[in-house]
């Protein structure tokens, strides 16, 4: 385990945002803690009728896979893919571009 260097933080001043996510890639749950966070903002980005019957259930590497309860709501949401995408990004990564999703796969 990395050892944390107290004395150089004495008498600093920093970002408890930054620190945070500092922790938080260090501890690996980057991936994670943006699964969390997309769970907030589905039903905000979809709508609530198609909330109902779909749900983020993981991401991997800028793809997102989205549980649906049938085919009918899989084709619609699939036609809808790409500004699901860009709602997604905007609501999530204004200042990261490189974490967007840039995939969805609806199951």
């Amino acid at each position: 385990m990395r050892r944390v260097d107290t004395k150089s933080r004495i008498n600093r001043v920093v970002c408890l945002k930054d620190e945070i996510d500092g922790f938080v890639k260090y501890l690996g749950l980057e991936e994670r803690m943006q699964e969390l966070k997309i769970l907030e903002v589905w039903k905000e980005c979809v709508g609530e009728t198609i909330a109902r019957f779909s749900r983020p259930v993981e991401l991997k590497k800028n793809k997102l896979f989205v549980k649906v309860e049938n085919a009918v709501w899989r084709f619609e949401l699939s036609a809808k893919r790409n500004e699901i995408i860009t709602r997604l990004n905007l609501l999530l990564y204004k200042e990261d571009k490189k974490k967007n999703i840039k995939e969805i796969v609806f199951i």
